[in-house]
């Protein structure tokens, strides 16, 4: 089951939802004021045995309850929030300022999609978990926090293609300022499509050879990657590769498109 529902709500992180017991509690409470959809799509797909992706940025496999749920009917799963657009580059370049030790100042995104995303973002309530997830990245890797606002606006002529502006204010060598810009734009549809089919072959791959719990393989894929803790995008990345190799017959090993092996 792969979740690609608009955003939602977000409820209360309370106590009761941090083990199985106390979510089926509000469950059979029916407390719909605590219970989003996206937690009881995820509750109901892994009572029925069916492994489960979250590519939103709804509650869903991150919370504690719904791990514990998942370890004991034995299926694998993992989210959350799709990385497909202005967070995959900022994965992919906030390492190289880390790397060069280059101070980075500021660090301004504007967002800007017209399909039924951008209008359910449209509504502050509903784009608050999505906003804490694209904002916590470059934190994340850099070990710090610069000035890092990201704006989300929905713009309807854009159809499904989406833009972001991004602005680098950064500081080098004798305190030296200088600066970065880019301007990404994709096809929301298209950017997202190949991944959650990789993901569905994925998951059904760990489902056939018995694997269960989070698949921390798939963290290149995600913004908010349950229990990963490395947000640049090339170790994340890394994961992916490692996994495969170890599923790799060693006749097909050395011919395979991950092969390590030199030139």
């Amino acid at each position: 089951v792969v979740n690609l529902t608009s955003a939602e709500v977000s409820t209360p992180d309370i106590p009761e939802k941090a083990t199985l017991e106390g979510l089926q509690r509000l469950i059979a409470d029916e407390r719909r004021d605590l219970l989003t959809p996206g937690i009881i799509y995820t509750y109901t797909a892994l009572l029925e045995g069916c492994s489960y992706l979250n590519f939103t940025s709804n509650s869903g496999p991150e919370l504690a309850a719904l791990q514990e749920l998942a370890l004991r009917e034995q299926v694998p799963f993992y989210g959350s929030d799709g990385k497909t657009g202005e967070t995959l580059i900022k994965t992919a370049l906030a390492p190289l300022f880390a790397c060069r030790n280059l101070q980075v100042l500021s660090w301004e995104g504007v967002n800007m999609l017209g399909n039924s995303d951008g209008s359910t973002l449209h509504d502050p309530t509903k784009r608050v978990a999505k906003l804490a997830n694209k904002e916590q990245v470059i934190s994340r890797i850099l070990g710090y926090s610069p000035h890092a606002d990201v704006a989300i606006n929905y713009v309807p002529s854009l159809g499904d293609w989406k833009t972001a502006w991004d602005l680098i204010h950064f500081q080098g060598f004798l305190d030296v300022r200088m600066s970065m810009q880019f301007t990404w734009q994709g096809c929301d549809s298209i950017l997202a499509a190949p991944l959650i089919l990789d993901m569905a072959r994925l998951s059904e791959f760990a489902w056939r050879h018995g694997e269960s719990g989070p698949m921390h393989h798939l963290a290149a894929f995600f913004k908010n990657p349950v229990g990963v803790e490395e947000m640049a995008f090339y170790p994340q990345f890394e994961l992916l590769l490692a996994y495969t190799h170890r599923h790799l017959s060693p006749e097909k090993s050395g011919n395979s498109l991950f092969s390590t092996a030199a030139p």
